[in-house]
């Protein structure tokens, strides 16, 4: 979208949910309350022209505002069996973020589950580059499981390719059991010997976790 000089269009940054496919959008409100979305490619122009009006001169429904607001995520914290956690193919192989406040000494396997699918679900949100069906097709000659939104497409995934199964099962065994055999199931290939003892923080981790892409955590599987 440009924006010319003559007619510009003037608003203001926020985000949205979209209504069609429930992801998330980043865009600008203008003063006609109508939401112009932000996406790869777009053409924007800044005007610095001072006789402009500024923002100070715009009154917007407040409608986006508190929709921006209400819909904040609450804050999270990283998550890992604790014998991993210094291995970092590991930690981004089994990481997941789970609610500030919840008590992680009490992490059951069904919370693990929701909060691994949740990790797959942020990956295929934040992936804007390449189409999620490539990505499927080089790892699993599955383009088929890349229809519908974000959310629909971590869920099909998650029940259609054991290779997505497969840590969350390890994961619950070894919280059910954290003894010397699940901890081998859950760093197979690695032995003991092989895995890296480098200590990070929960903010490193999270950081991780952050930049982490959905073919980087493909390939750890």
């Amino acid at each position: 979208m440009e924006i010319k000089r003559e007619s510009p269009l003037i608003g203001i940054v926020t985000a949205r949910k979209c209504p069609s496919c429930g992801h998330h959008e980043v865009g600008f409100t203008s003063t006609d309350g109508a939401f112009h979305p932000f996406s790869p490619g777009t053409r924007i122009q800044i005007l610095e022209d001072p006789a402009a009006p500024g923002p100070e001169s715009i009154e917007l429904d407040p409608a986006p505002q508190e929709t921006l607001q209400a819909s904040k995520p609450e804050p999270e914290i990283p998550w890992v069996p604790y014998p991993v956690k210094e291995d970092r193919s590991l930690r981004l192989k089994y990481g997941v973020m789970v609610r500030e406040g919840l008590n992680t000494e009490q992490m059951s396997g069904d919370m693990f589950e929701a909060a691994y699918v949740e990790k797959l679900h942020g990956l295929i949100e934040r992936e804007i580059y390449t189409p999620v069906a490539v990505i499927l097709d080089r790892f699993f000659v599955t383009p088929h499981l890349a229809s519908g939104n974000p959310k629909e497409i971590a869920f099909n995934m998650w029940q259609e390719l054991e290779e997505i199964r497969g840590p969350i099962e390890l994961v619950k065994a070894w919280l059910d059991e954290p003894n010397e055999e699940s901890l081998v199931n859950l760093i197979r290939p690695k032995t003991r010997e092989d895995m890296a003892h480098e200590p990070v923080s929960d903010a490193e981790m999270k950081e991780e976790l952050e930049q982490l892409t959905l073919e980087e955590f493909l390939e750890l599987l």
